[in-house]
């Protein structure tokens, strides 16, 4: 990807008490995440690429896997939002937003 983001999960939950300060603990162990990026492509690979969206992953209802930036396996994951596309010059600039599931 030309550029990446990553918002990991607001997992803590606060219980106020009656002195101190606020009880803190973890919401769920198991929780998605989000990762964003733009991605270069030629003619050739958005063309491609809209035939995997459309046809292998059903306009992005079905979760497929995605590699891991750090190196680990491939992560689980499904497309958050409908890409969006410009063309520059020859290339495409693919902005997609993908929500990694537990």
């Amino acid at each position: 990807m030309g550029s990446y983001q990553e918002t990991r999960p607001d997992n803590v939950i606060y219980s106020e008490v009656s002195i101190g300060p606020a009880k803190a603990r973890r919401r769920t162990t198991s929780n998605v995440w989000d990762q964003s990026g733009t991605m270069v492509m030629t003619y050739d690979q958005y063309r491609a690429f809209l035939r995997f969206l459309s046809i292998d992953v059903s306009d992005g209802a079905k979760a497929f896997w995605f590699p891991d930036r750090l190196g680990g396996p491939n992560l689980l994951v499904r497309f958050k939002e409908v890409p969006k596309a410009s063309l520059d010059a020859n290339l495409w600039q693919v902005s997609i937003t993908l929500e990694v599931l537990p």
